[in-house]
């Protein structure tokens, strides 16, 4: 009995053939017999490579950006003092002092309301209106008249959004109170309850003599006016007429014309 061998040889002459030898005689026996593999065919000829190929196309330079001289004197300025303006500080402002208007130092704006405190004077007068009256929110809170009234407004349309499917953008009201320095604890300054502007005409002078007494009452008569005390009273009275609430419209007609403008921030 004669062993036979079987091997598949790598050359390309002899691609697909298999070899018989005897280990007697040395007589070869080719018989053509082709192999098929799911991962690689041995027939597959190999793409010959082209020496485009091997060539590797050079990268294109990209020429440097040229700045502006305010461009390159912002990125200085950012590099040394504008580095602290570059995140606001919590709870407080960090590129305007007590006063924005150096020239005008007298000049001294109040922070704004936080909407904690908003809802806070909604609620009051939601529950009980006759004893929360707009003047008494008012003297509470330290606002003007007017100031209460546009509060009660603003929230009164707050809840007929929200009735209408309306989202209110909480977020960014909460990012802005955090970039203006709106702070509930701090105390803040306080409002007339109402702003009183009498008709001023022409200067008068008048020539009093060293002990003569001259208060409130004889200067309005100079002026041929009430006193201001009156004048404030007056216009304080006029202003706390009674307040209603609007009743809030939730017909469909409302709804179907109502724009909804959502602000996302993208910087994050």
């Amino acid at each position: 009995m004669q062993a036979t061998r079987l091997c598949i040889t790598a050359k390309p002459l002899l691609k697909g053939h298999s070899v018989y030898s005897t280990a007697a005689g040395f007589n070869f026996l080719h018989n053509q017999r082709f192999f098929s593999f799911s991962a690689q065919r041995f027939n597959e000829e190999e793409t010959p490579k082209t020496p485009e190929a091997d060539v590797a196309e050079p990268a294109e330079e990209v020429e440097p950006i040229k700045l502006s001289r305010r461009r390159r004197r912002f990125h200085e300025w950012m590099k040394e003092t504008g580095h602290k303006f570059s995140r606001p500080s919590k709870g407080t402002t960090n590129y305007l002092a007590a006063t924005p208007f150096p020239n005008n130092p007298l000049f001294q704006p109040r922070p704004p309301l936080s909407d904690a405190t908003k809802q806070e004077i909604y609620e009051a007068f939601v529950s009980d209106s006759e004893n929360w009256t707009v003047r008494k929110l008012a003297t509470k809170f330290g606002i003007s008249l007017k100031r209460v009234e546009a509060i009660l407004k603003l929230k009164s349309t707050e809840k007929e959004m929200e009735m209408n499917g309306v989202a209110l953008q909480k977020k960014f009201a909460k990012g802005m109170e955090q970039l203006m320095g709106v702070d509930k604890t701090i105390e803040l300054l306080k409002e007339p309850l109402a702003d009183v502007f009498p008709n001023v005409g022409k200067p008068k002078f008048k020539t009093l003599k060293e002990d003569a007494t001259f208060g409130p009452k004889d200067a309005a008569k100079v002026l041929n006016t009430m006193p201001y005390k009156d004048l404030e009273k007056r216009a304080i009275e006029r202003e706390q007429a009674e307040f209603t609430l609007p009743k809030p419209s939730t017909t469909e007609q409302t709804a179907k014309h109502t724009k909804k403008f959502v602000i996302v921030d993208t910087s994050s």
